[in-house]
């Protein structure tokens, strides 16, 4: 057989085959899943729970579930109280650090350090301890429990006032009284893009003048891009009454915008000023917070200990 009719036959051959290859290819390839989650919002850790649910803070004032086991969060925040009649504004100044741990528990410290008045004050110590009920999913709106135990360090210089007299003298500003606080952290999706997380929390003074705290907040958040931008609306109420005087209790509504911003998988910066609704409700209310994780970034796994993950 000539050599050209050859070359001509097997060329014909490649040319038949290679279509018919890049057919049965076509019909093997596996269908699209076009149904994926948003960019930043995989699945992490042994809870099967989203990223942004992978931080004790969901906003800047409103808490959500537990941690994975073994990861850490310190969050640096900043909290300003600015009055609606008369005092000067309240700057408080947070540094909390956060640790998942097996079972659904967590555990966080914190500290506060405040400046008003002229005064600048190491305030109270907190420590704080959570528990999920269940994997996330399991159970509509994911609930966790949360308790405080607070510990008064300085003096309560936003009443400079007197408290009362003894002996014919004077009290100062009363020093910041231990307290307790108990929690119930709801979480849940809302289709891709919406988030929602709620609060209903109850405090309680042991000392002093036995200052009592009960409220709810909330928080809607939208991901413009997944956990690196969002925005949402938060809302805050709280009625304040002391011992003696529980008929007197303020009411204190809030509500106001929040950003989120995450410039690299393992930092986030959140910003929500919150404005005053009622007469007993300050000016606005001012939350800043900068978080750093180590173990629920975007390469990070967190099923192991951190330690053995940066090795």
């Amino acid at each position: 057989m000539p050599l050209i009719t050859l070359r001509a036959i097997l060329l014909n051959c490649f040319l038949l085959v290679i279509p018919m290859s890049l057919a049965n290819a076509q019909q093997e390839l596996p269908e699209l899943d076009v149904s994926g989650r948003p960019w930043g919002e995989d699945i992490v850790g042994p809870y099967h729970q989203p990223r942004w649910s992978a931080r004790g803070r969901f906003s800047a004032d409103t808490d959500v579930y537990v941690l994975p086991p073994y990861s850490l969060f310190l969050d640096l925040d900043y909290h300003g109280t600015f009055p609606r009649h008369r005092g000067k504004p309240d700057h408080v100044f947070v540094q909390e650090l956060e640790m998942g741990l097996p079972y659904r528990f967590q555990i966080a410290w914190e500290f506060y350090q405040e400046a008003i008045n002229g005064h600048r004050h190491l305030q109270q110590t907190l420590i704080e301890a959570r528990y999920a009920f269940a994997d996330w999913g399991k159970i509509p709106l994911n609930p966790t429990l949360l308790g405080e135990y607070k510990w008064g360090l300085g003096k309560n210089f936003s009443d400079t006032g007197d408290t009362g007299e003894q002996e014919g003298e004077s009290q100062g500003p009363r020093r910041v009284s231990a307290s307790y606080e108990l929690r119930l952290l709801l979480g849940q999706e809302i289709g891709k893009l919406i988030e929602f997380a709620a609060n209903i929390f109850f405090e309680q003074a042991v000392n002093g003048t036995r200052e009592r705290e009960m409220g709810f907040s909330t928080a809607w958040s939208y991901a413009l891009r997944g956990e690196a931008l969002k925005v949402g609306v938060e809302t805050s109420y709280a009625n304040e009454s002391e011992h003696g005087a529980r008929s007197k209790a303020k009411n204190i509504l809030e509500l106001g915008p929040s950003f989120t911003v995450k410039p690299s998988p393992h930092t986030r910066i959140d910003l929500a000023p919150l404005f005053g609704v009622t007469n007993k409700s300050p000016a606005a209310e001012v939350f800043m917070i900068f978080s750093i994780d180590f173990g629920t970034g975007a390469a990070g796994e967190t099923e192991g200990p951190v330690s053995a993950r940066f090795r």
